[in-house]
């Protein structure tokens, strides 16, 4: 007597657990959001000139170093070192949920609902908390990587190579708020007259003022922010080979993105830099072009900066391979960083809700008299708060508040 096989019904959607994760993204997330935090902490400064990269200009003697530092190694390298960890995890959960027996409709319906998810967030933080929220144009772009995410290498090709060009001419376009602050017979422009949210008196003003230009930030997505797109799908085209997972197999190619984008992404800063620190003096007509550098080579240093860090923790087969059943956790040290790279998302948002109760008028209002340079002593001190917060939780085996709620909310109660 013979009885049918009856087929091997897919496992539930589910999201990876934390035990499963590759490493190196995981730490170049925790690291990247000191980047962020750093990057960030100025536009929470108010009553102020704005200057080189819409910098507050200010009298005290160390914010031109701390200015010329951070439009170094953070300014327009951070975003896009996320921007491609988030192409890559996008591919990640695809390639995974394909191994798992989940056809391409479910799969995608997840990658959709995860996306909106994600703008739904980016509303919460960009209305409540900070107007520079980056998660709504993740999401939204993401939305346009579900269309992309299984495409040809070629296809891939054009439209990275198309977007990078839509991000250099973003960055020109940032360069020209030195022309814009000059219009006026030389005037530079005041900060309160683009980030209103920033001085705003009372937190309803400032809920208010942060709604309209977050809006203006989401509608602007398909022009200014679609340069990001190139990172993100950067970031795909490598999880397609598995290099954050198998660094030790791609340490070559690793290394020669590290050694050949860092000098270049520092060279790239280096006009910027010294006109920050008026060593040189860019013209109006100058500072575009010296920005448009600036954008460029910075996304070729968050790759750089993603190359080497995997290189650290797994260019000596040490770091967690995932599929290995050998495959060792890291050092303590890269650990604690992947614990909060594991709750980026709740790191990211801490650093604004930190922000607004020390800098707003409504909260300390230190957003009145900080220096950049003692803003941005918070903002460190912020992001190694998330990082030992991030430790405990992950002792005590716990994600974090945010990414719970962004799970409960893509994939439901989990059985």
């Amino acid at each position: 007597m013979t009885t049918d096989a009856q087929p091997t019904p897919p496992a539930p959607l589910a999201p990876t657990a934390r035990g499963a994760r590759a490493l190196a993204p995981d730490v170049a997330r925790g690291l990247v959001l000191l980047g962020i935090a750093v990057a960030n902490v100025p536009f929470f400064l108010y009553g102020r000139e704005l200057g080189i990269l819409l910098k507050p200009v200010t009298d005290a003697a160390a914010d031109p170093w701390v200015n010329a530092l951070v439009a170094t190694l953070a300014d327009n390298r951070s975003y896009p070192l996320f921007a491609l960890l988030f192409g890559y995890g996008l591919t990640q959960l695809l390639t995974r949920e394909h191994a798992r027996g989940t056809e391409w409709p479910e799969a995608r319906r997840l990658l959709l609902r995860r996306n909106a998810w994600l703008i739904a967030f980016g509303a919460a933080h960009g209305v409540l908390l900070f107007f520079g929220d980056i998660l709504g144009t993740y999401g939204l772009l993401g939305l346009a990587l579900v269309l992309l995410i299984r495409a040809s290498g070629r296809t891939l090709a054009i439209v990275g190579w198309l977007s990078f060009g839509f991000l250099i001419i973003v960055g020109a376009l940032e360069g020209l708020s030195g022309l814009l602050s000059k219009a006026g017979g030389g005037v530079a422009v005041p900060s309160a007259a683009l980030f209103n949210s920033a001085g705003a008196e009372t937190y309803p003003l400032a809920v208010l003022a942060r709604l309209g230009e977050w809006t203006i930030g989401m509608l602007s997505v398909p022009f200014g922010g679609l340069g990001l797109l190139a990172p993100m799908i950067l970031g795909m085209w490598a999880a397609r080979r598995r290099i954050l997972e198998q660094p030790f197999q791609h340490r070559r190619a690793l290394g020669l993105v590290a050694g050949i984008g860092l000098p270049i992404s520092v060279l790239g800063a280096l006009p910027i830099a010294l006109a920050l620190l008026g060593v040189i003096e860019l013209s109006p007509i100058a500072e575009p072009f010296a920005a448009m550098l600036h954008a460029a080579t910075g996304a070729v240093g968050g790759a750089a900066y993603v190359a080497l860090i995997a290189l650290i923790v797994g260019g000596r087969g040490s770091g967690r391979e995932l599929g290995s059943p050998t495959a060792k956790p890291g050092g303590p040290v890269s650990r604690l960083f992947a614990a909060l790279g594991q709750r980026s998302l709740s790191g990211y948002l801490t650093q604004s809700l930190v922000f607004v109760i020390v800098f707003a008028p409504y909260g300390f209002g230190l957003g009145a008299t900080a220096s950049v340079a003692e803003a941005t002593q918070i903002a460190v001190i912020t992001w190694l708060a998330t990082l030992v917060l991030a430790g405990l939780l992950a002792a005590a085996d716990r994600s974090g508040p945010a990414e719970w709620l962004l799970r409960r909310a893509v994939y439901g109660r989990r059985r």
